[in-house]
């Protein structure tokens, strides 16, 4: 009989951390963050003629992808909002518009890559919690061999979408 009363004791415990648990989570879910409209920075708006506009959509696009799939525990509105922009960005293979201005570039081209970015995350009220900054650019133009058009962009983005997250979790666990 007494080892049934220990299963008991051990179950309802188990039980009460799982409420514990699940507490924790909806904390976390109180404090949800909205990502705004991806920016685009001066040195990078320079470039629309030589990169072409649709390449800003394209890198806001990318961008927004990694930053919903990091932050997605959090994500939500009527909480912070994270405002990122887009500082400049390099590709590593021509794009459509730089091809099309210059006929001795194609697809077989290839150059160093990267980016650069700043995000803030502002409160509900309007105030700056926290401040995020982050380039990369890649060294070494024999990785670029076998990149895509914005392969060392995507991973600069992928890398400051992990800084922010691990950030935004660290605030959560913090109840900051």
């Amino acid at each position: 009989m007494l080892r049934l009363v220990t299963k008991t004791f051990s179950l309802t415990a188990l039980t009460a951390l799982t409420a514990l648990s699940l507490s924790a989570s909806a904390a976390l879910a109180e404090q949800p963050v909205m990502i705004a409209p991806i920016q685009i920075g001066e040195e990078l708006a320079a470039k629309a003629d030589d990169l072409g506009t649709r390449e800003f959509e394209r890198l806001s696009s990318i961008l927004l992808g990694e930053l919903e799939d990091e932050l997605a525990p959090y994500l939500g509105e009527n909480g912070s909002v994270l405002r990122v922009t887009i500082l400049d960005a390099t590709p590593n293979r021509p794009t459509m518009a730089q091809m099309a201005a210059r006929p001795g570039l194609s697809m077989e081209s290839f150059g160093i890559g990267g980016a650069s970015l700043e995000a803030e995350l502002v409160s509900s009220e309007g105030d700056e919690l926290e401040s995020y900054s982050y380039a990369w650019h890649s060294y070494n133009i024999v990785d670029a061999r076998h990149a895509s058009t914005w392969s060392d962009a995507r991973r600069t983005f992928s890398r400051f979408a992990s800084q922010i997250g691990e950030s935004i979790a660290e605030r959560n666990a913090d109840g900051s």
